[in-house]
């Protein structure tokens, strides 16, 4: 994982391996639907709502990029 950009409005830009993102879904996930409902908040400082798209999100971008890395040059 490399920093390729830190903005001043609080957005990061990351580049990461196919593996990392990978393993930051799996995680996601695992959060998403390994933490009772009442206890998620506290535990992680955002709702499970906000988390559920935050890996929806990411999903959609790993989808996108298996698409192009399978496309043909």
């Amino acid at each position: 994982m490399e920093l390729v950009e830190c903005k001043k409005d609080k957005k990061i830009v990351l580049k990461v391996t196919e593996d990392e993102i990978y393993l930051l879904i799996n995680a996601l996930n695992e959060v998403c639907y390994g933490i009772e409902v009442w206890e998620f908040d506290s535990r992680l400082g955002t709702t499970i709502e906000e988390a559920g798209r935050t890996l929806s999100t990411m999903g959609s971008i790993y989808r996108e990029a298996k698409i192009l890395w399978n496309s043909p040059d």
